[in-house]
């Protein structure tokens, strides 16, 4: 008993045999009565329906809704799952509808070339105006199969199945592992050759696959919240998940100079009062230089500590870790997940302490800042509905979320004092102005090291604050 492969290989095999047939009697005595014309006509609409199909399912397979798949096929829906399968191998699904669709469109050109031939010679008269034209029966052939491949067989089946990508592609399930199996042994040769080439370009094209995902994932939480399906603080969100990956904890690190440390000789009385003072409850201990960390003291073990215990030295930590200032953040929080240290210290390439990174800091690049032990008010003041007074050291990322029209323009630093700094290249004095496009920017408040005040002013349109 034939297969179903082998009933339809050969099938084919006949067709081809057909037009060869047909294409050798070209010049000579090619039957040209109206039941050839019936035939060719239907052979015709068959193979443009196929061309069609092979063209739509690829649109189909590409648009189709992968998240909703993978759920259907998870339920157990056989359909679902044959469609899981074509689209989780992109190049044997591509292979597939590329080698249909063309099979389909060449056999599709040598049937209307038979069938102009077929209609000239029956309907004499028609044949007698053409003669007068400056065509022949292959470009006239040409012209019919472009203009019915291209409607037909391209632009109405790939528009259809767009719009319906995931009712089609599960309709369709059988029919297109039908095919695949049919054009196995093609897909295989064009699928080796394709990988063969993409071999060489492996690395590019992996890389840039995973930045359009990114971009991809990036616009649709923004059009979600365009669309009011999320909220700006989730879209937010999403937005620092897919950053995570590509920032380095140098970003977001506490700078060497901001960072309270105690010598080793402290006295208890002493570290009391500077964790009261700080606000923190975990504090690096250094020996001699602040950037020869030794180790981290809690508050617990010292409010615990034995009598008689006079410096910090004996209940200091010594399990620190120390991070490259080239690490990922998102590598950084995996490795603080499995060895539960809550700080590190980062060091530049000669293994200098530069910062120190918590697992508090890399959440907030996830879900935003939130008031702790370290952060301090900022006291950003709205003056009136045009001025606002802040601190130098406000983030200019902070301050453009919170007012809606604030636009200070970003750079290599990250607060307004840095911006400052990156103008006038010297810390200037109080009263000092720097003007942008739409902004007043006045220095208030100065001292020899710092700007510590500053006001903004918007030349146009008003500030307004932003609820989040």
């Amino acid at each position: 008993m034939i297969s179903r492969p082998s009933l339809i290989f050969i099938v084919l095999i006949f067709s081809f045999f057909l037009m060869g047939a047909g294409s050798s009697h070209h010049d000579s005595s090619l039957p040209t009565d109206l039941k050839t014309i019936v035939l060719l006509s239907i052979a015709l609409v068959i193979f443009l329906v196929l061309s069609a199909f092979f063209s739509g399912s690829e649109t189909a397979l590409v648009s189709v809704n992968k998240v909703k798949i993978n759920q259907l096929a998870a339920s157990g829906n056989k359909r679902a799952k044959l469609v899981k399968r074509l689209i989780e191998s992109p190049e044997k699904m591509l292979g597939m509808t590329l080698v249909g669709t063309n099979l389909m469109n060449v056999i599709t050109t040598e049937i209307v070339l038979l069938l102009v031939i077929a209609v000239l010679g029956e309907f004499t008269s028609i044949g007698k105006i053409i003669g007068k034209l400056p065509l022949n029966d292959a470009l006239i052939a040409t012209l019919i199969t472009t203009l019915l491949v291209l409607i037909f067989g391209e632009i109405l089946p790939k528009t259809i199945f767009r719009a319906k990508a995931e009712k089609l592609a599960l309709r369709y399930a059988y029919f297109l592992r039908f095919s695949e199996a049919i054009l196995s042994l093609i897909v295989i040769g064009v699928t080796w050759i394709t990988n063969i080439f993409m071999k060489s370009l492996a690395g590019s094209h992996q890389q840039e696959s995973e930045d359009v995902q990114r971009d991809e994932l990036r616009l649709l939480a923004t059009m979600g919240e365009q669309s009011g399906l999320i909220e700006r603080n989730q879209r937010r969100m999403i937005h620092s998940v897919l950053d995570l990956q590509q920032q380095t904890v140098e970003r977001i690190m506490v700078p060497l100079v901001k960072i309270v440390a105690v010598p080793q000789n402290t006295d208890i009385e002493t570290f009391m009062k500077i964790a009261s003072e700080s606000g923190f409850s975990r504090i690096p201990v250094y020996d001699g230089r602040i950037d020869n960390i030794i180790g981290i003291i809690n508050l617990l073990d010292v409010i615990y500590a034995e009598d008689g215990t006079q410096t910090v030295r004996s209940l200091v930590g010594r399990d620190i870790q120390f991070v490259p200032e080239s690490k990922s953040t998102s590598i950084l929080l995996k490795e603080l997940q499995k060895s539960r240290n809550t700080m590190v210290f980062v060091v530049d390439e000669y293994g200098g302490i530069i910062g120190l990174v918590t697992v508090e800091d890399l959440i907030e690049e996830i879900v935003g800042e939130f008031a702790d032990e370290r952060d301090t008010d900022l006291n950003i003041q709205q003056i009136d509905s045009k001025t606002l007074e802040c601190e130098g050291r406000t983030e200019i990322e902070t301050m453009n979320e919170l007012f809606l029209g604030l636009q200070i323009p970003s750079g290599n630093y990250e607060t307004i004092a840095g911006y400052i700094l990156s103008q006038t290249g010297t810390i200037p004095e109080q009263g000092a102005q720097i003007e942008t496009n739409q902004l007043i920017i006045s220095v208030e408040k100065v001292n020899r090291r710092s700007i510590q005040k500053v006001v903004i002013r918007q030349k146009f349109g008003n500030l307004l604050h932003r609820n989040v």
